[in-house]
Order: structure tokens, then C-alpha cells, then sequence
């Protein structure tokens, strides 16, 4: 491809460039399963050694980093690891002993347990906090803060944050602040274009696509941190394995899209729900009463298929979900099926009574690509039958 820049987001997706082709000329590219390759010269080879390089996930390293806006992708990768919490903690490396964190408080369990524990543990300092609370924020960043750690849309809660703003702040002192993108995708926010400096996706999500595939990536924008978190990839050795760089690249050619058509239904379902006697607060930033749908409309494409919803005191929380037919009860998210899950008892359970707990009220949905009209249905359905 002569030139990524000059191409829209689905042709990037299909058409990056391969490091070679094929001999056999394969439309689509191959699986490379070899964990060692063939030295002309000794210690000199394209290829050495499965765990620093392989051909399929070096692909899926270069379309998404063309994806999130890196224009060098051939020499400034995206980093393919082996699932979304290894993806966290090759950045959280970055953290030495005697640095500041900060986190916005509303984030994935997951990485609420591991600053909360590991690193903390390790001798770094950890500060949760509400990022839209700018004054706060500003209180807590100084010459120690190596990382500032936001989601946006976040997890469970779907709150939004200008990243623009965010990064005006955290820039004040050298501090990195890292994005973690994976409700998002760069179909929706490329959150380099709003000051972002490294950004992480859970790959096992809405990039796979299928809920078949375990893997997380990370993308940077500084060539010296980039060299810097190769290094961690390619000695800590928490890769992505050569069949789920397949099929990740393979999610990329309909990431675009199914993005759209997870962002259209998952408007009309929150429509739905905001309509609903049942439902005391929907929060989805597509809805022009969203609290900050004006920020939805500056930094997103799309308003993206999660919605988090807050259920009246008149329904039968274990009757409603025992209800439900196509909204399956699982963790998770991002895939071609809809999931509905309880946070504080499933994704956030082990970060009750921390800066992160979930409401037990709230109920998260990753709504699928099934007719919505179907989704709808059941969800009436399943609220009618579960009326105290």
C-alpha cells in the first residue's frame, strides 16, 4: 500500500502492507506457525525466534498501528500480547519504584487489581480519581507521575472524558497519559488525535470480534518508548501466539463494519430503554440527554455498542436476567452475540470495596449484532415478567 494516510479506515484495515508476499500468492495471508527460522548467516536473520518476531502477528503489529493514526507502522508497531491484562502490565513496567499512578476511578476490575495490588506491591504509588473532576486531578499529578490512566467510554459506567482536556493537564508535568481504547477501537476514537500517548486494547474484545480469540496490543506514538516496550514484549515474552494474530487481523477486515451496526443497534435498544418505566438512568453517549453527549459528538465516529443501564427498584433483579433468551449472561464483551452482565458480581467483584466498586444496581450490555428488533422484544419481554 503506497501510502496508509490516503486511505480511508477499511481499506488500511485490508490492505497494509505485509513485510513479503507470499510465493504462492495468497489473497489471504497465511498462518506462520514456526517458532524458529532459517539463518543464512549466523545471529542474521529477518526472522530469528518466535517470541521476538513472527510474520503473523508482525501484520497484525502494522495494520493496527496504521489503524490508530502511526504513519511508520512498518518500523513503529503496534505491540500484539497475549491477552488484554498483559497488555496492562507491559505499560504499568514502565512505573519504577517511587512513581505515581494515576487511575480514573470508573475502570476494568482487572486493572483496578493489579495497580491496587501488584503494583503497589512493587513500591509505586497508586491514586484513583474521578479525571472529570480536573482540579482533583491536577492535585495528584507531580514530577513523580510516570502514568495517567483513563477509559473513555469507561467500564462498567460508560462516563466519557475530553481527552483533549485530560491531555492538557497531564502534560503539565512528563507524564504519559495512556488510553485504554477497547470499547472504543479506532473505528470509533483515535486517541492519538486528542493527546493521548499510548493506547491499549483488549483485542479479545471487539478487535477479535468473536469471542474466540485471547489477546491485547499497545500502541505508542514516541519512538523512544517504543523501543522501550519492545523490550519488555520481547524478553518478558507475554506474546500474542501466531493463531490469534490470524484471527485478530482477521477480526480488523470487519472491525469498521461491525462497529456500526454494534453502534446503531445499541442506539435504539438505549432509546428503548430511556423510554422505559423500568430503567431509572440509561448511559449510553449517543443519547442527547448522556451527560456529556457533547463530547461523544467532538471525539466519536460512532456512540459504540456498550450501555450501561441502572434498574428500578420495581423489577426483580435475578428474575429479569433469568428472563432474558438472546442476552446471554456472560463477562466479556465486543463480540457478534449480546452479553449482559452484573459488574459488581462478575467483572468488578474483586473491586468491591475498592476506588472502582460497581453499583449493584447497574447492569452492563454489549449489545450484539442480532435485529434489534428481536433485542428489543426480549429485553420488554423480560422486564414485564420480572415486576415485583
Amino acid at each position: 500500500m503506497a501510502d496508509s494516510k490516503k486511505y480511508g479506515m477499511n481499506t488500511r484495515a485490508l490492505h497494509t502492507n505485509k513485510r513479503f508476499e507470499s510465493l504462492s500468492g495468497d489473497v489471504m495471508p497465511p498462518i506462520h506457525l514456526s517458532t524458529t527460522y532459517l539463518n543464512d548467516i549466523p545471529g542474521e536473520s529477518d526472522y530469528f525466534y518466535g517470541r521476538l518476531n513472527n510474520p503473523s502477528r508482525e501484520l497484525f503489529e502494522r495494520t493496527l498501528a496504521s489503524l490508530e493514526g502511526i504513519e511508520n507502522y512498518e518500523d513503529q508497531h503496534a505491540f500484539a500480547m497475549a491477552s488484554g491484562m498483559s497488555a496492562v502490565s507491559i505499560i504499568a513496567e514502565l512505573a519504577k519504584p517511587g512513581d505515581n499512578v494515576v487511575i480514573t476511578k470508573d475502570v476494568y476490575g482487572g486493572t483496578t487489581n493489579y495497580f491496587s495490588k501488584i503494583i503497589r506491591e512493587r513500591g509505586v504509588e497508586v491514586n484513583f480519581c474521578d479525571f472529570s473532576d480536573h482540579e482533583a486531578l491536577e492535585k495528584l499529578l507531580n514530577e513523580k507521575t510516570k502514568l495517567a490512566w483513563i477509559e473513555s467510554p469507561s467500564n462498567p459506567s460508560m462516563n466519557l472524558y475530553d481527552l483533549q482536556k485530560i491531555s492538557e493537564i497531564v502534560h503539565k508535568n512528563k507524564t504519559f497519559l495512556v488510553a485504554d481504547c477497547t470499547f472504543s477501537t479506532p473505528f470509533i476514537t483515535r486517541a492519538f488525535e486528542h493527546g493521548v500517548d499510548i493506547i491499549m486494547h483488549s483485542t479479545t474484545k471487539y478487535i477479535g470480534g468473536h469471542s474466540d480469540t485471547l489477546g491485547g496490543a499497545v500502541v505508542c506514538k514516541d519512538s523512544e518508548l517504543h523501543e522501550e516496550l519492545m523490550l519488555y514484549q520481547r524478553q518478558g515474552g507475554a506474546v500474542m501466539s501466531p493463531f490469534d494474530s490470524y484471527l485478530v487481523q482477521r477480526g480488523l477486515y470487519t472491525l469498521g463494519p461491525r462497529i456500526k451496526l454494534h453502534s446503531e443497534n445499541a442506539h435504539k435498544l438505549a432509546e428503548y430503554l430511556d423510554n422505559s418505566e423500568f430503567i431509572k438512568e440509561v448511559r449510553y453517549p449517543g443519547l442527547e440527554n448522556y451527560q456529556n453527549h457533547e463530547i461523544a459528538v467532538k471525539q466519536m465516529d460512532y456512540f459504540g455498542g456498550m450501555l450501561s443501564f441502572y434498574l428500578h427498584e420495581s423489577i426483580n433483579q435475578e428474575k429479569f436476567w433469568k428472563s432474558l433468551d438472546l442476552y446471554k449472561l456472560a463477562v466479556s464483551l465486543g463480540g457478534v452475540e449480546s452479553l449482559i452482565e452484573l459488574p459488581y458480581l462478575m467483572t468488578h467483584d474483586k473491586a468491591q470495596g475498592t476506588e472502582a466498586s460497581a453499583p449493584i444496581d447497574l447492569i452492563r450490555i454489549s449489545v450484539g449484532l442480532e435485529n434489534i428488533e428481536d433485542l428489543i422484544e426480549d429485553m420488554d419481554s423480560a422486564l414485564n415478567e420480572s415486576k415485583k
